[in-house]
C-alpha cells in the first residue's frame, strides 16, 4: 500500500499526465500553445523532485534553455537531464549555492527581450522554499540561513514558517510571477504539493501564486514565537521597512498570462493505497489527507478508531484498511535531535497502544523516503513491544524510534523521487477471542 502510494505520486507520472504535444499544439494543464508561435520555451524546475519532473517534461518537449535546482544527495544522482544544467543545492537552510542558482534563473528572465514571445515553465515540488531563494537588498545569505534555523526550531507550522519566508525574498509570495509578467512572458507552473490542504501559496512559498499574508503577519509571528530579537538585524530592518511600504507586499492577484496547476498531492497517494487494500479484500476508508499534530498523540486517536472498528464494526467492519495522510510533527530539543521522525514515532506510539491486541497492523512512512532524519518509516503489530529488548516508552520519549525499529528489523526504507507528505495505513482484522495478555 505504501509503495503504491509513493508510485502514484511519482513526479514523472504527474508531469506526463499534465503535458502533451500534438503536432504544433503544446498543452499544459488546460492551456494550449502553438509551438511555432513561441520564440523560446524556458524550463525551470525547483524542489526535491526537480530532476524527475524536468526529465519528464523534456521527454515531451525539449526546452530552449533553463535550469534545475534540486537537493544535494545521492538519492537524486541517478537522473540525468539532457537539456538543462543542474544545481544541487542545500535543504532545509539556504546557502550561497542556492542563491547563486536562483540568480541564474532571474538573469534568464531579465534576458527576455521586449516583444519576444517566451513561455516560461516552472516545475515546483517540496523543498522549493530553501532551494529557490533570493534575498532582498541588504539581506545576506547568512542572514537567511540564520532566519531559517530560527524558523525550524520555533515550533510553527509550514503556513507560519512560509509566511515569514515570503516576506524576506525576491521570488517567493508570487514575486517570480510578477517578474515574468513584467518581461511580457507567459508563465505556467506545475506544482506537486507537499502542503496539507494544498494551499499553492504555501508550496515552496508560492513563487507564482497570489498571497494574502502581510509583513505585519510575518513580524507578528516572529514576535509571538519569541524569536524576534534573535532575527538578524538586516532581516528585522527589511521587515520593518515592509511595514511602512505597501508596495513591498507580496502578490495579491494573478497577473495575466500566469497559470498555476496542481498536478499531484497526498490524496492521489492515499487513493492508490486504498486500491491495493480493496484488491486484497479489505473494506477501506480514507480518514483524511489533512492529518496534523504531534505524532505520538495522533497515534492514540487513530488507534482508538482502529479499536472501535475491531470492537463494534464502526465506522466500517473488519477486515478494514484505515488510510491517513498529512504532515505530523515531533516536538524536541533542537540541540539534542538524533534521528527524530514523526512517522516512526507514530508507529512506536501505536505499538504501545495496541501491545495487547491481535489483528491490528500499522505502518507509516514519509513519501519522500526520509522521515525527519533517517529512514522512511516503520511497521508494527501487537508483537512489536514484546519482541523488543528495548524500552519502547523510553525510545519514544527520547525521540529514538529509529533505533528501536532498526533493532527489530522493522524500519521501512525505500528510495523516492516524490514528496507528498505522510502515508499511514492501519489494517484491522476480526477481534481475537482473547488478548495476548490474557
Amino acid at each position: 500500500m505504501i509503495m503504491a502510494a509513493v508510485k502514484a505520486a511519482d513526479p514523472t507520472e504527474a508531469v506526463a499526465r499534465s503535458v502533451r504535444i500534438d503536432g504544433d499544439t503544446l498543452t499544459i494543464g488546460d492551456q494550449t500553445f502553438s509551438r511555432a508561435a513561441l520564440d523560446r520555451v524556458l524550463l525551470f524546475s525547483v524542489g526535491k523532485a526537480a530532476l524527475p519532473m524536468a526529465r519528464a517534461f523534456e521527454q515531451i518537449l525539449r526546452p530552449d534553455a533553463g535550469l534545475a535546482i534540486t537537493k544535494a544527495g545521492a538519492e537524486i544522482d541517478t537522473i540525468e537531464l539532457e537539456s538543462l544544467p543542474v544545481v544541487r543545492a542545500y535543504h532545509p537552510e539556504p546557502r550561497a549555492i542556492n542563491v547563486e542558482a536562483t540568480e541564474r534563473v532571474l538573469a534568464a528572465i531579465e534576458g527576455i527581450q521586449p516583444g519576444e514571445r517566451v513561455l516560461v515553465v516552472l516545475l515546483v515540488s517540496g523543498g522549493g522554499s530553501a532551494l529557490f531563494t533570493a534575498p532582498p537588498p541588504g539581506v545576506s545569505v547568512d542572514d537567511l540561513f540564520t532566519l531559517n534555523q530560527l524558523l525550524m526550531k520555533w515550533g510553527g507550522n509550514i503556513y507560519q514558517i512560509n509566511t515569514v519566508r515570503k516576506h524576506v525574498d525576491r521570488v517567493k509570495g508570487g514575486r517570480f510571477a510578477q517578474l515574468c509578467a513584467a518581461r511580457g512572458a507567459t508563465l505556467v507552473s506545475l506544482i506537486l504539493s507537499d502542503v496539507v490542504g494544498d494551499d499553492l501559496s504555501v508550496v515552496a512559498s508560492g513563487p507564482t501564486c497570489p498571497d494574502e499574508t502581510t509583513f505585519a503577519d510575518a513580524v507578528g509571528l516572529l514576535q509571538r514565537f519569541g524569536v524576534w530579537e534573535e532575527v538578524p538585524a538586516a532581516v528585522r530592518a527589511y521587515l520593518e521597512a515592509g511595514l511602512r511600504d505597501p508596495a513591498m507586499e507580496s502578490l495579491r492577484a494573478v497577473p495575466p498570462n500566469v497559470f498555476n496547476f496542481l498536478i499531484g498531492n497526498n490524496m492521489v497517494a492515499l487513493k492508490a493505497a486504498e486500491a491495493v487494500a480493496a484488491r486484497a479484500g479489505f473494506r477501506t476508508m480514507i480518514l483524511t489527507s489533512q492529518n496534523v499534530g504531534e505524532a505520538k498523540h495522533v497515534a492514540k486517536s487513530i488507534m482508538g478508531i482502529a479499536k472501535e472498528v475491531q470492537d463494534s464494526g464502526n465506522p466500517i467492519r473488519p477486515p478494514a484498511a484505515l488510510i491517513v495522510g498529512g504532515e505530523m510533527t515531533v516536538t524536541f530539543n533542537w540541540d539534542e535531535r538524533n534521528g527524530f521522525g514523526p512517522n516512526r514515532e507514530f508507529v512506536l506510539s501505536s505499538a504501545i497502544e495496541t501491545a495487547d491486541l491481535q489483528g491490528i497492523v500499522v505502518a507509516a512512512a514519509d513519501t519522500d523516503g526520509e522521515d525527519g532524519e533517517g529512514k522512511s518509516g516503520a511497521i508494527a503489530d501487537c508483537r512489536t513491544v514484546a519482541r523488543s529488548q528495548l524500552d519502547p516508552r523510553f525510545h519514544l520519549d527520547t525521540h529514538e524510534a529509529e533505533a528501536f525499529f532498526d533493532a527489530l528489523g522493522d524500519s521501512l526504507e525505500f528510495e523516492s523521487r516524490t514528496n507528498v507528505n505522510d502515508i499511514v495505513v492501519v489494517l484491522v482484522g476480526e477481534k481475537h477471542p482473547t488478548t495476548l495478555s490474557a
